[in-house]
């Protein structure tokens, strides 16, 4: 896993720079030889000598090339994520990279099974005419890895922003167990089985979702930035501490300060998420 933790290996990967990725790659495993990565990655040879010789693109955007070579390396799951693909299964490299196993917990097999039911998020909002569309096109894609890495079930309306976080994951992680999108017909139906509820834009319908959220007793984490309802309701709990009861005051500033609007926002999201599944 060393390897694949590495800060310049972690930006070949975010960058898709390929052929980056496999000169560091040959570099970190001298023995391995360009005609053995060829073949786990089932590329030509000239193909693999072209990218680390600069004489290729680099940078690649073909999915099914970056399936190919995520599998051929067994790549571990953030490593992937980072890559752009769905998580496969953790994975470590051995010594000899033409010989690759998959990792065991054994932790595992000696503690009590946890419970595996997966956290529920509702994911509110819309594009409505007041919004900021390019802040909620960053928060999707930042949304969509978060959901992917951590594997929360997502409950959403027929449109709106939590069909695009689902549609986003779909087009760029391809998980093989989603092959369509479910919209709830119904504010209500979006938000009654959810433990949290996120917001990024939205207009009346939105509203409408906050409303029924904190009626029953849910957090809601609107990210203001992206405007719309968002913006409004976060103005409203800031004069009105029960609306924002469910995060610390340092964090409920940070969501209007957010330099970076999606990651910064994620990252509250999934503290939240996380302290509050541990009281």
């Amino acid at each position: 896993m060393g390897f694949w933790c590495r800060e310049d290996v972690a930006q070949a990967l975010t960058r898709r720079d390929v052929g980056r990725l496999f000169r560091l790659f040959l570099e970190q495993f001298a023995e391995c030889t360009q005609t053995q990565l060829a073949l786990l990655t089932q590329h030509d040879r000239s193909d693999i000598s072209n990218w680390v010789r600069g004489t290729r693109q680099g940078r690649v955007s073909d999915i099914e090339v970056l399936t190919r070579i995520a599998d051929g390396l067994q790549l571990p799951d953030q490593a992937r994520l980072l890559l752009g693909l769905a998580p496969a299964g953790s994975f470590a490299l051995s010594p000899n990279p033409t010989v690759l196993r998959q990792r065991t917990d054994i932790r595992a097999a000696e503690e009590p099974a946890a419970s595996t039911a997966p956290v529920h998020v509702a994911i509110c909002g819309s594009r409505a005419p007041d919004t900021d569309a390019g802040v909620i096109d960053v928060a999707v894609r930042c949304l969509a890895r978060l959901v992917m890495s951590r594997g929360y079930k997502v409950s959403h309306g027929p449109v709106g922003v939590g069909i695009e976080v689902m549609t986003y994951i779909a087009d760029q992680y391809r998980p093989p167990n989603i092959s369509q999108a479910l919209g709830l017909f119904g504010h209500r139906n979006v938000i009654q089985d959810a433990q949290f509820v996120v917001v990024l834009g939205g207009g009346t319908g939105t509203q409408t979702e906050i409303d029924l959220a904190l009626s029953m007793g849910k957090p809601v984490i609107a990210l203001p930035a992206s405007g719309g309802t968002a913006r409004r309701f976060y103005h409203q709990a800031s004069r009105d501490h029960r609306l924002r009861a469910s995060l610390d005051e340092e964090r409920f500033a940070a969501l209007n300060a957010c330099t970076d609007p999606g990651e910064d926002f994620v990252r509250i999201v999934e503290h939240l998420i996380n302290k509050t599944l541990e009281q």
